[in-house]
């Protein structure tokens, strides 16, 4: 049986029988919802995460399963517990839960000299922490072309490759922050790979526009403590848009 949570903005979801199964009896909340069907649930107010979706390539528990285990060593991101798919034929994957709350949650949103110079900051600590040398998976260029079936020179001549562990999916919602606005966490890391840090650094600005406006992008790039480099952001811009 699934049991119904009352939260308007979540309307129409139920709480699907595994998540029930995982939950054991605990308390559960609806906390996310993406373009793609997929829910977030919490269980026990944050101490475990279940993502729960349909069959679709960007979500994918068994790789996220995988670079949860190797990147948790090196930075704060959900400890994978198990994962697997339901009689339904959906995905799920349970996290242990990190206490802190999205930077576009909580009222971040309407504080963004607090928070967009910090997750410029939490962005250079990802790429300056997380080793690049014992890295097995890639984000690369023509991975990322292929996966569209695009040609190599489908965006043009490629920029020199500066290379860093790339979160996959730098967008600010996946930035977790503490009371104080600092970011103690890192989530949705299911493409993790070698890359360049423009292919992290174009989303994570591309972002700024739909959760805090516009005029932001300055602060997120001498929060991180690098340079604007136009031609690299518009390139790793084209490339996030086709994907």
């Amino acid at each position: 049986m699934t049991s119904e949570i009352p939260n308007r903005r979540f309307d129409g979801i139920t709480v699907p029988a595994i998540v029930d199964e995982l939950a054991a009896g605990r308390p559960v909340e609806i906390v996310w919802r993406n373009e793609i069907g997929g829910v977030t649930f919490s269980i026990d107010a944050g101490a475990e995460y279940v993502k729960y979706g349909p069959a679709h390539a960007e979500f994918e528990p068994d790789p996220e399963f995988e670079r949860l285990g190797w990147v948790s060593a090196f930075v704060a991101a959900p400890r994978p517990i198990d994962h697997g798919t339901d009689r339904a034929g959906n995905r799920w994957l349970r996290t242990v839960g990190i206490p802190a709350t999205s930077a576009v949650l909580g009222g971040w949103r309407e504080r963004p000299e607090v928070v967009v110079p910090e997750l410029g900051r939490a962005l250079r600590r990802f790429h300056d922490t997380v080793p690049v040398e014992g890295c097995r998976w890639e984000w690369s260029i023509p991975d990322r072309l292929a996966y569209r079936d695009l040609p190599e020179d489908a965006l043009g001549p490629w920029p020199d490759l500066d290379p860093v562990v790339c979160h996959g999916d730098a967008c600010n919602p996946n930035f977790l922050l503490d009371a104080s606005g600092r970011c103690v966490g890192y989530v949705d890391l299911g493409r993790l790979g070698v890359g360049d840090r423009w292919a992290d650094l174009a989303p994570a600005l591309l972002s700024l526009g739909w959760n805090y406006g516009d005029g932001w992008r300055p602060a997120l790039l001498a929060g991180y403590g690098i340079a604007p480099d136009p031609a690299k952001q518009d390139f790793y811009t084209r490339l996030w848009n086709a994907e």
